[in-house]
């Protein structure tokens, strides 16, 4: 008989909450044109606060109904090097306070029309829990494609120092413009994205009645689909974005059949020159 067991499922996907997510801090502080950057200015703040009215992680809750939330503040030199501070805080978590991370990274154009940037990130993520498995350091390069109203996404990050693993994400938006005034910008954003990631996984083979052998793999799939609705409004320094997102994530070995979740997400952010 032959038994396929999940390893350490709940402390690897506790990297790919929808709340600590790399690519949002690569969406943040990236799309400067919508948080009326002064060009005159080299020295500019970002803070911003996000709540998630229900947690989940890669797509899954794993039986823990709770919400989330993240404040985070950022000091952007120009456009292109930043330097940031976030924290999340989970209501079902002991302790609630999960992390504090620290992150730091360059963007840069790499054509004259200014459609395709690159962008390196690297993070040192402070748990309050401890736990040999959880990785304090992860580096994220990601590759922007924009014109126009189209934005597409694909980005890789390596986890370290602890128990190492990596992933990818690709994800592709389109602005729809509803208001557009002097005073303030209302738009829809449609975005779907995947989430693949590398996991390890045990092999449970049972040799007779009283003899186990027990195998270990890394296998790379994909763990999670999102389809985003967010609706955007900017209006001089501010932004606001209410947003529903459902998840479709992808059954992995001894997982049963997962269904569709879906939460509502809330976020303010303000935006000055310094």
């Amino acid at each position: 008989m032959k038994k396929l067991i999940f390893f350490g499922f709940l402390v690897h996907f506790y990297c790919f909450s929808q709340t600590v997510d790399e690519d949002a801090i690569l969406d943040e502080l990236f799309q400067s044109e919508d948080l009326f950057l002064n060009q005159f200015s080299s020295h500019n703040l970002y803070a911003n606060f996000s709540f998630d009215e229900s947690v989940f992680f890669a797509g899954r809750n794993f039986d823990i109904d709770q919400f989330g939330f993240t404040p985070s503040i950022s000091y952007m030199y120009g456009e292109n090097f930043f330097v940031s501070m976030s924290s999340a805080y989970f209501s079902e978590l002991d302790p609630n306070w999960d992390f504090v991370s620290i992150s730091s990274g360059y963007s840069l154009f790499l054509d004259q029309r200014e459609n395709w940037s690159l962008t390196g990130i690297y993070s040192r993520i402070f748990f309050n829990a401890d736990a040999e498995e959880l990785n304090p350091n992860r580096f994220t390069v990601a590759l922007v494609f924009q014109k126009d109203k189209l934005r597409m996404r694909l980005a890789g990050g390596y986890l370290f120092g602890g128990s190492t693993s990596f992933y990818t994400s690709s994800a592709a938006s389109y602005e729809i413009q509803i208001v557009d005034s002097d005073k303030w910008d209302v738009n829809i954003s449609p975005k779907l994205s995947f989430l693949m990631s590398e996991q390890t996984v045990s092999e449970q083979i049972d040799i007779g009645i009283f003899n186990t052998q027990i195998l270990e793999k890394d296998v790379f799939d994909l763990i999670n689909t999102q389809l985003s609705f967010p609706i955007e409004l900017d209006k001089g320094n501010w932004d606001f974005e209410l947003s529903y997102n459902i998840n479709f994530p992808r059954t992995l070995a001894s997982e049963n059949d997962l269904s569709k979740t879906g939460f509502v997400s809330f976020s303010v952010g303000y935006f000055s020159s310094l």
